[in-house]
């Protein structure tokens, strides 16, 4: 048993994790199974864990995660491009699995990246789903883009296929509409974002389940955290394009479509692109500071639990 805090880094694979303690300097590698996860949360009931940092790597370490979640431990998972740039700027240029978990442990000592918001087993299979879709969707529309090029036997498979991905589409968003309808505040949730012309089942679905921070955060927070706001890139007298980076793909996407639907059929939204492009603003750039509005639009109305109003005064817009 120790009392000295700790900062553990997990270097996460599809067969190992690689584990590194701080300042103990202890290095462990075991399996990436549930059993072997287990038996390491257990053995650090009794010390005093500051942070277990982990990289997002495409969802293998997610077992870990929710184990550590469950143990009650304070985890933070963090873009694999962050740590890299971390090794970079203290000098380790050299990149092995074991100097990863060493990387990831000095960076949450140094940085004390945010703390990971527990979720429940209702909202993990939300996500789940919600993901599943997203899925289902990319093929469809590979599968789209094939047929247009395809003939005989090729396009007849392929048009097989599609029906087959319409109606697994179908049954998905019905359990997923059957999920939030047992959660009486996702329930809400949701038909509160549907009253914003532009969001439907899908997006407000999406919006739940991959940000729960919406109407928590400020306008400017809740950009960053998704993406979209722009940041600078000045240099003494040069200033350079504002760009968007980073954040969350998934929500980024499925808010864009909602951000084209809504230049057409949402007054707010259609005026404020009109006015962008009219100043000369690239087409590009209106629809992405569009997108940026509608986000924040969406977390002005659920942080005041207020339904979608338009008004004509500026002043008293979202």
């Amino acid at each position: 048993m120790s009392k000295t805090p700790q900062w553990i880094g997990v270097d996460v694979s599809q067969q190992t994790l690689d584990v590194y303690i701080r300042p103990l300097g202890k290095a462990i590698q075991i399996p990436n199974s549930p059993t072997q996860i287990a038996q390491l949360v257990e053995s650090w009931q009794n010390e005093r864990i500051e942070r277990v940092v982990v990289e997002a790597t495409g969802k293998l370490e997610r077992e870990l995660v929710i184990q550590l979640q469950e143990a009650e431990f304070p985890v933070s998972v963090i873009n694999p491009r962050q740590g890299r740039d971390f090794a970079k700027a203290t000098g380790r240029l050299a990149k092995t699995d074991a100097i990863d978990a060493q990387t990831l442990a000095y960076y949450g000592e140094a940085l004390k990246p945010p703390v990971l918001a527990s979720s429940s087993a209702e909202t993990r299979q939300l996500q789940e789903l919600t993901s599943r879709r997203r899925q289902l969707i990319e093929m469809q529309t590979a599968e789209k883009n094939r047929c247009r090029r395809a003939r005989g036997k090729a396009l007849v498979d392929i048009e097989a296929h599609l029906d087959y991905l319409r109606g697994r589409l179908e049954q998905l968003n019905a359990e997923i509409e059957e999920l939030t309808q047992n959660c009486a505040e996702w329930s809400s949730k949701v038909e509160l974002l549907k009253t914003m012309p532009g969001i439907g089942q899908a997006i407000a679905t999406t919006l739940v389940s991959d940000l729960p921070e919406l109407g928590q955060l400020s306008a400017k927070k809740i950009a960053r955290l998704v993406g979209v706001a722009p940041l600078n890139f000045d240099s003494g007298k040069y200033k350079g394009q504002r760009r968007i980076q980073g954040g969350r793909a998934p929500v980024r996407a499925i808010l864009y479509m909602g951000a084209v639907v809504a230049m057409r059929h949402n007054p707010a939204i259609k005026v404020f692109y009109e006015r962008l492009v009219k100043k000369g603003k690239p087409k590009k750039l209106a629809l992405t500071a569009c997108l940026r509005k509608l986000l924040v639009m969406l977390n002005a109305m659920v942080r005041d639990h207020r339904p979608w109003q338009y008004s004509e005064s500026p002043a008293a817009r979202p």
